[in-house]
């Protein structure tokens, strides 16, 4: 009995192949394709000429303010140095633990000032992106495009299939500045 279960269980069966299990499709979709230069049309777009002038003056400001306050705490520093011979041991060193509590204070400031200026320019950021994101699909709905593809991962495509300008000029009417 054991043997006639064997002889059942390792008896082949008959295969069944992908062609017959996949059913067929019900309709075929026509392919119309779309590629964007996404880089391109953020630099371009009057949102991304916006961002990179404000985060410049933002980066410009930042570096002059940094730098005043180094120099005054340089000279504080060389203040107390040059005090250095008229002060008692206790009192110079309590005056360098100041001073270097003042310039790790300094130091975490310049810190979370660099934070604050990444998280508000991704943000702006993010915001052009997804208004981009936004226009092509409006245009591909327009244009009747079943896929859009990003430039950078095309390697050659035909002129016609960019709808890059399309983009460009949609986002600036949709997105003309964005605040950092």
């Amino acid at each position: 009995m054991v043997l006639a279960a064997a002889l059942v269980v390792m008896s082949p069966l008959k295969p069944t192949f992908a062609q017959e299990a996949a059913p067929a499709p019900a309709a075929t979709i026509p392919v119309a394709i779309g590629i964007v230069n996404v880089q391109q049309v953020v630099s371009k777009s009057t949102a991304g000429q916006s961002l990179k002038k404000q985060a410049d003056a933002r980066r410009k400001q930042n570096q002059a303010d940094l730098l005043a306050e180094e120099k005054k705490l340089r000279a504080e520093n060389d203040q107390i140095n040059a005090q250095r011979a008229t002060l008692s041991p206790a009192d110079f060193t309590a005056k360098q633990q100041a001073f270097q509590q003042k310039l790790n204070a300094w130091r975490q400031g310049a810190e979370q000032k660099q934070k604050a200026f990444e998280t508000s320019y991704n943000k702006a950021q993010k915001t052009i992106f997804e208004t981009l994101q936004k226009v092509i699909g409006d245009i591909a709905v327009q244009k009747r495009l079943t896929l859009v593809l990003n430039k950078s991962v095309v390697i050659v495509s035909a002129q016609a299939w960019d709808i890059s300008d399309s983009a460009l000029a949609q986002l600036n009417k949709v997105l003309p500045a964005v605040k950092m």
